[in-house]
């Protein structure tokens, strides 16, 4: 009896013990393998808003309505930027063999019920698992029951399911609920709050940012969103007998009130063409510019055409970047 009462009082007082004393969540590595801030950037954060708006972590607006995981996005499909596990665990579900497609031409009635495209759950113990999704078809390299150890690969980043870009959406879950990697246990409506689950590296790689370059270049024509996530737009640098030279950004985590600009000019330095900036009335999750001029009668003249483009806010400049292309005869 004396043996019953004191297991009972020990399994007591465990029930009460702080969460911090029992099992630790998963530290997280990034979820995929490239350079943060030239070949990778966080699109989307979760949702924090139970309502039909939205908000992220930071109480921002890079997120969307119900919105229940991260979005790492690399430039376009020619990145073939690999999905690696975030952390040890063991896999219990893997698809392939859906179309690197976006949802715009197939549309979400032809996905039935598989919005997570080619995708992978790894378990982690203690409740936890992570869930990989749209990945490139005939990609994935595990099967489910196998061990995985962080940084081993999934598969590679691609197009599948329902998404009109080419990213990795990672969704972290704990007991099958949704849990924000920046944000372990934030009280509602608290910005900024709550614990990373992140490594520090990781933390640091991605920390929070809004008006990101995510690709830019010169073109021989109007440029496409298509073509930007493709990288076909990339076969189309112009050349001295080109029709048009065209200069084209494509910049997502744009802010309501932003004023993006964007300047071509010849090796001069002339202004050869500009837009004029509108302001946003609302956050976009991407927008893409271009501006170009047709090639003059006398052709163009050989050297450095340049681009410059500046987002503005009220009158002033809050951010600027500038690239360059060289054409000779």
């Amino acid at each position: 009896m004396l043996l019953r009462s004191t297991l009972l009082i020990a399994a007591g007082l465990f029930s009460l013990m702080p969460s911090a004393l029992r099992a630790e969540p998963p530290r997280l590595s990034p979820p995929l393998r490239c350079e943060p801030e030239t070949g990778c950037f966080i699109q989307s954060y979760v949702d924090h808003d139970p309502g039909p708006g939205s908000s992220d972590f930071a109480c921002g607006a890079r997120t969307y309505d119900g919105h229940n995981g991260t979005d790492f996005r690399i430039r376009s499909l020619r990145a073939q930027a690999e999905v690696l596990a975030s952390a040890d665990g063991v896999v219990k579900g893997a698809r392939d063999g859906m179309q690197d497609v976006s949802v715009r031409v197939i549309g979400k009635s032809a996905l039935g019920g598989r919005e997570c495209g080619n995708g992978v759950v790894v378990e982690h113990g203690d409740g936890w698992s992570t869930q990989y999704c749209h990945m490139a078809q005939g990609s994935v390299t595990v099967k489910d029951g196998a061990r995985v150890r962080r940084g081993d690969v999934l598969g590679r980043v691609g197009l599948s399911g329902n998404t009109e870009f080419p990213h990795v959406h990672l969704t972290v879950r704990q007991n099958g609920k949704v849990v924000d990697p920046f944000a372990y246990g934030r009280p509602p409506a608290a910005c900024n709050a709550g614990v990373s689950l992140w490594t520090p590296e990781a933390a640091s790689a991605f920390a929070y940012r809004s008006r990101i370059l995510l690709a830019r270049g010169f073109a021989d024509g109007p440029v496409t969103g298509e073509e930007i996530d493709t990288g076909t737009v990339e076969d189309r640098r112009p050349i001295p007998a080109s029709a048009a030279v065209v200069a084209w950004v494509r910049l997502i985590g744009v802010e309501a009130g932003d004023a993006p600009k964007l300047v071509l000019t010849g090796p001069d330095g002339t202004v050869l063409s500009e837009n004029k900036p509108e302001v946003q009335d609302r956050a976009k999750a991407q927008i893409h510019l271009f501006v170009g001029r047709k090639r003059p009668p006398e052709g163009w003249p050989p050297g450095t055409y340049a681009a410059a483009l500046s987002v503005l806010r009220d009158g002033k400049t809050v951010s600027e970047e500038r690239f360059t292309m060289d054409l000779g005869r």
